[in-house]
């Protein structure tokens, strides 16, 4: 289920969960602006020995969030939280992540068209929290060699990578995402690490079509027991 108006999912929550892989049984998992929780229903699929939490701070959005959660069965698996990600701390949600995932707004606050669907505007535009906002929360809310993952508009990796500076995430690998052979980027997922660092990878793209979905594995690879 998702708002016949207002913000409605694209492709990028599934581009950006067929790149998880490494989770071990019992793992914890955070989606940061959850929306209708699509995110968080495939993770709970993929890997129901995990345990998700889901943060949505438009009250709309964490209540339908839910119902998708209740009418997937998945209430074991995953949990969400209509609050701002701002006043979440690891206290609140019973320790430290393994992984924390988003798919954040993506314009910067005061550029462009701002949407009048208040919905739409906080999805797409950086009003509640912007790039170093959530890389400094994610930072406090990992734990040690934990996992921060979010897909960005190509151009705005300088933005990430600037971000992650002043904590301690580390860049440890990006991927550019293609609409088709011929065209620019339109967006990468970038891959950082807790308190490790090494040489930053550039993994093969992954191209978009219409013919062919996704010319890469579209599913998270299994659980690891």
């Amino acid at each position: 289920m998702q708002p016949e108006k207002g913000y409605r999912y694209s492709m990028d929550p599934f581009v950006l969960c067929s790149q998880v892989s490494s989770v071990c049984s019992g793992d914890r998992i955070l989606d940061v602006g959850c929306g209708c929780g699509i995110i968080s229903v495939i993770l709970g699929y993929c890997f129901p020995q995990s345990h998700i939490t889901g943060v949505e701070i438009q009250t709309n959005l964490a209540e339908i969030a839910q119902k998708n959660i209740n009418n997937n069965k998945l209430e074991q698996t995953v949990s969400i939280i209509n609050a701002d990600i701002k006043h979440i701390s690891s206290e609140f949600t019973n320790g430290p992540f393994d992984l924390i995932l988003s798919n954040p707004p993506y314009k910067r606050h005061n550029t462009g068209r701002l949407n009048p669907d208040l919905e739409k505007a906080i999805a797409r535009h950086e009003i509640t929290m912007d790039i170093q906002g959530l890389t400094t929360k994610a930072d406090t809310l990992l734990r040690h060699k934990g996992r921060f993952m979010i897909i960005f508009p190509s151009e705005r990796l300088p933005d990430i990578e600037q971000a992650v500076q002043p904590t301690s995430i580390f860049p440890e690998w990006i991927r550019y995402i293609y609409t088709g052979q011929k065209k620019t980027a339109k967006r990468v997922i970038f891959s950082g690490i807790k308190d490790i660092t090494a040489p930053k990878r550039i993994l093969p793209p992954i191209y978009l079509s219409s013919n062919n979905l996704l010319d890469t594995d579209i599913l998270p690879k299994r659980i690891i027991p």
